[in-house]
């Protein structure tokens, strides 16, 4: 009987020394690594601002009559919405009464130029019988005269035939510049006067793509070099990569930040004036640097560390760090291109603890 009661003593004593001796073993950490990349960044500054038309236009018939068709050459009706291009007939007003006062013009030029012409011959002729006495000096004098007055009378005519013909053309409306119509004002069978808008036009391509920049930026921010992607909220999986064209001279006293421009292509008419846009603009961009993934750096008080491993074990290491781009950041120095550095598990971990790359 007493053999059987150190039956339970022993079992118990053997899982002690287990539990013992586990304890003393090393723990092993499974963790997950990474090498070290090249790549190009660029510290990044996100701002919101909109999109703006380049130029916007009031549109008015130069002379006074009245407006007999909105419309262009082939019919389309000309109505908000509307692109246009330079030089295209948006607007017609009635041009009969210019037309007579052209073909009016037209006849008193004609008639100038036959008396100008008749004048010039007499005095032709009158400088020859000068020449042998034939006629006095006055005589001469009075020729010459009526051929001036003449001439100048024919140059007036000219210039009013020129007017006239000038007015009939301005009874058709060409758009300024090629863009899209913003707004119409008047409709067919309205009169209009030189102040009387037809229509607004505005300049679609290229868009103005503005945002507000904080002046302590500007360092770094270089126009005809500096890049900006450029995202519209209506289309937020299609942005553009395009270049600051300018900064504006001047500051807004009230929030220190300066107005910075690059243009946005729109040769679709997608894009609208006053759409909002987010810019992310790449104030330093670096090429060739070495990087590793955000979340390997670790802040022990004024520290940046990593764990690399070597023979099985992780090993802290003091870095320089340099730009954070997207997930990623940049080692000015601690790591080589060749080394394993953790990139998960590294929480868990003391300098010197033996770990295992889960692949």
């Amino acid at each position: 009987m007493k053999r059987l009661a150190l039956v339970p003593a022993l079992a118990v004593a053997l899982v002690a020394a287990a539990a013992a001796a586990q304890e003393t073993a090393e723990k092993v950490f499974a963790v997950r690594t990474a090498r070290p990349e090249r790549r190009t960044i660029a510290q990044t500054l996100v701002k919101t601002g909109s999109l703006a038309a380049p130029a916007e236009v009031a549109l008015c018939a130069k002379v006074p009559g009245r407006l007999v068709s909105t419309a262009l050459d082939d019919g389309t009706p000309v109505v908000e919405g509307t692109r246009v291009r330079k030089g295209d007939a948006v607007a017609r007003l009635d041009d009969r009464e210019y037309r007579i006062a052209r073909d009016a013009a037209k006849a008193a030029a004609e008639a100038a130029r036959a008396l100008a012409e008749d004048a010039a011959l007499e005095f032709e002729r009158t400088e020859k019988l000068r020449a042998s006495d034939a006629v006095s000096e006055r005589e001469c004098d009075v020729a010459r005269f009526a051929r001036d007055r003449t001439a100048a009378s024919l140059a007036q005519a000219e210039g009013g035939l020129a007017k006239a013909e000038l007015d009939l053309e301005e009874c058709v409306v060409r758009a300024p510049m090629d863009g899209a119509v913003a707004a119409r004002r008047l409709h067919p069978g309205a009169m209009v006067s030189a102040a009387s808008e037809i229509y607004t036009v505005v300049a679609t391509d290229p868009l103005r793509a503005l945002f507000e920049v904080p002046t302590t930026a500007l360092p770094l921010l270089r126009p005809g070099e500096t890049k900006v992607r450029v995202t519209v909220d209506a289309y937020p999986d299609d942005p553009a990569d395009l270049v600051v064209e300018e900064a504006y001279p001047s500051a807004d006293p009230a929030t220190r930040t300066v107005t910075v421009r690059a243009l946005l292509p729109n040769p679709d008419g997608r894009f609208r004036p006053g759409m909002y846009a987010t810019g992310a603009f790449a104030l330093d961009e670096r090429a060739d640097v070495l990087v590793v993934p955000f979340e390997a750096v670790l802040r022990i008080r004024d520290r940046r560390c990593v764990y690399k491993v070597k023979d099985g074990r992780a090993v802290l290491s003091d870095v320089a760090v340099g730009l954070r781009h997207d997930d990623v950041v940049e080692i000015v120095s601690g790591v080589a291109d060749d080394d394993e550095i953790v990139v998960d598990g590294l929480h868990r971990l003391a300098d010197g603890a033996a770990v295992r790359v889960a692949r």
